[in-house]
């Protein structure tokens, strides 16, 4: 089948002006026009829980149903980092993203590496919600078979004209981002190398289903590299990277491939209209255009669509309103403050950094707090209006001076900010203007901190820094925690140039569950919660465990509790999570019994919790009913959290209660 001749046209709707990019001859006669015939494919990327409307230029899920229809799309495809971003997305891990996919009609979804973030068997579930096919072929079991149910879909479409063709779509996600994402979400998943899998499916696509056309989705850093080394697909879609892309690349033959995607948020809409000889079923052009504000004034929304997010929002909105904890102090707020000086809010927001990930150190730039708390209860909506981007929480590697160098470089932007925040100051008293006089415009590039203490001199210059108690060495690597907006910082160009080690959820998961813990650790234990406890390693929790459960089971051995990774190493010094210490106490002492009668326990249903991964269910089963857990307010586990000291001994100390009232010895 031969596909040999390629047109790229990209609609540039900045400018409203049709702009052909990269045209490649063509050699239709006035004959084989007559012949030709067309589909429509319209994609999404990146779209981070944008659902809606909004002035920055989101055209939301009810102009692109509107779109879908107007253009007649053949065929709905998105290309990743769809479920996770927003609050909106984020309040019911994914669901509310889904259904809303489902209203529209996507055919078929390739994940980005956001959308592991509720861990890889909560996007099966988010599949069967959302009616598409979730295609990932290059992600796999450690035992080598297909994580997802299908690695392609066929879909027969009748063209303009009324042509009958099969399109063969393979999905596949870029393998480097296993790397970057937190490893118990994809726990006993593999990603292999992507391209070689998209071209050995492409050839069964065509040899086999003989399909007419043959697509790559794919959720990709490198998109030429990645058409470099694929052969025998006509088209790629693709995200990641969050451009306006419609370029065409020489494959591994040298055929030249189109590649699109569209930028970001749901600010532009692609849609790829594929022209082919209606007899031959050679494709003669492949054009793009992109959908934005400036060019759908004239399309109205869907309303039902429309109706479907007003519920949705109406839904969440119990939600948002629910208490999740309390505060007997205020954590004051204000835009001049937190952009000069260190600030109670900002401590708050960076050490639930530290808490979610484990690091060393905690970085938050002030422009990303937005609100702080009054003193009482506190509820959803607060924590959101704190962190109401949708940024994620990321982990790099620094050294001791990098990080040294980083907060001296935010000490001058405070200074530079307090300076002028003093001349506005006295030039009210002057009953003068005050905003004659502008902030610096990297003000709210000053970073809020924690996990470091340090000490300046006169000229606000750090003479002395400690982490975790001891004095910074200049030449040694440091875990750091930020969100991912800072991290590609064009301020700081050390957080810039440090390469990602980690993804975890967003700031305001992290914020929501530091507070959660806080209130947890006060209430139930009847003690003020320790703003920083350190993070235990897998080796502590053993330690831990081994010392509790000894008189309970003595001939008990670490091999027992702990176990090993793929290459026999039980990787002792690796953070401990939530999940894993939860398990690995069930391990030390057994089965656990239900709650005795006058047990101030309560069994919990595994069902209570939503984000709990499959292969951890028959042990969390039991551990869920001997009580120990207790339900949370918004339905999730959060098995990825890391754990502290305080922590661990309060589920020891359940455990242990529960074995006294059910009358087991040691």
């Amino acid at each position: 089948m031969k596909k040999n001749m390629f047109k790229s046209v990209s609609f540039i709707v900045s400018f409203s002006i049709l702009t052909t990019i990269c045209p490649i001859q063509t050699f239709a006669t006035e004959q084989t026009k007559e012949q030709d015939t067309t589909i429509q494919i319209v994609h999404t990327n990146d779209i981070h829980g944008y659902y809606t409307e909004t002035e920055s230029g989101t055209l939301g899920f009810a102009m692109l149903k509107s779109i879908i229809d107007q253009e007649g799309a053949d065929l709905v495809l998105d290309m990743g980092d769809t479920f996770h971003g927003q609050a909106f997305a984020t309040i019911d891990q994914g669901n509310s993203i889904a259904q809303l996919m489902k209203d529209v009609g996507y055919d078929a979804v390739t994940p980005g590496n956001h959308d592991w973030s509720y861990g890889a068997e909560r996007l099966k579930e988010l599949e069967k919600i959302g009616g598409f096919q979730i295609l990932a072929a290059n992600v796999t079991t450690e035992n080598g078979t297909d994580f997802f149910e299908e690695n392609y879909i066929i879909k027969e479409v009748t063209a303009d004209d009324g042509t009958k063709l099969k399109v063969g779509v393979v999905g596949v996600i870029d393998d480097e981002f296993y790397s970057s994402t937190a490893s118990d979400n994809i726990k006993g998943l593999k990603f292999e190398e992507e391209a070689q899998e998209a071209t050995k499916i492409a050839a069964y696509l065509s040899d086999v289903e003989k399909c007419d056309i043959i697509l790559a989705m794919t959720h990709q850093s490198d998109c030429k590299e990645f058409v470099a080394n694929i052969k025998g697909i006509d088209a790629v879609l693709a995200g990641h990277e969050h451009i306006l892309l419609d370029e065409s690349y020489p494959d591994s033959e040298g055929k030249l491939v189109p590649v699109v995607e569209a930028g970001y948020y749901m600010n532009h809409i692609g849609v790829m209209e594929l022209t082919l000889d209606a007899d031959s079923k050679e494709i003669l052009s492949v054009e793009e255009r992109f959908y934005a504000m400036e060019n759908t004034n004239d399309i109205a929304e869907n309303e039902q669509v429309k109706e479907n997010i007003s519920q949705i929002e109406k839904q969440q909105q119990t939600i948002l309103s629910q208490t999740i904890g309390d505060t007997e102090k205020a954590y004051p707020y204000t835009w001049e403050d937190i952009r000069i000086a260190q600030q109670d809010i900002g401590k708050l927001v960076t050490e639930s950094y530290l808490n979610f990930t484990g690091a060393d150190v905690a970085f938050e730039n002030a422009g990303g707090i937005r609100a702080g708390l009054e003193a009482g209860e506190i509820t959803y909506q607060d924590v959101i209006s704190i962190s109401p981007y949708g940024n994620i929480v990321i982990t790099k590697k620094l050294t001791g001076k990098e990080i040294i160098d980083t907060l001296n470089q935010s000490i001058a932007i405070g200074k530079a900010c307090d300076d002028i925040y003093t001349i506005q100051k006295e030039a009210i008293e002057k009953g003068e203007d005050p905003y004659q006089y502008s902030w610096p415009e990297d003000s709210g590039s000053y970073l809020q901190f924690s996990g470091i203490e340090i000490q300046t001199n006169e000229n606000g210059q750090i003479i002395s820094a400690k982490i975790n108690g001891t004095d910074v060495n200049e030449n040694q690597v440091y875990t750091v925690a930020m969100n991912n907006y800072l991290g590609e910082s064009d301020v700081y160009t050390a957080l810039a140039e440090a390469d990602l080690e980690q993804e975890f959820g967003t700031c305001e998961q992290a914020l929501l569950k530091y507070i959660q813990s806080r209130n947890d650790m006060q209430i139930e234990e009847g003690s003020e919660a320790t703003p920083q406890q350190e993070v235990l390693t897998r080796g502590d929790v053993v330690d831990m465990l081994m010392a509790a459960a000894d008189s309970y089971r003595p001939n008990l051995q670490k091999t027992d509790i702990i176990k090993g990774y793929e290459d026999g190493s039980l990787h002792e010094d690796m953070k401990a999570t939530k999940l894993e210490s939860l398990i690995m106490l069930k391990r030390a002492f057994g089965t656990l019994p239900q709650p005795a009668r006058n047990s101030t326990l309560q069994p919990v249903s595994i069902d209570t919790f939503t984000d709990i991964p499959a292969w951890a269910k028959p042990e969390m089963t039991d551990i869920l009913q001997s009580g120990i857990v207790q339900e949370t307010s918004d339905g999730l586990f959060y098995p990825n959290e890391t754990i502290n000291t305080e922590q661990m001994e309060m589920y020891i100390n359940r455990v242990l209660e529960l074995l006294e009232t059910n009358g087991v010895s040691d």
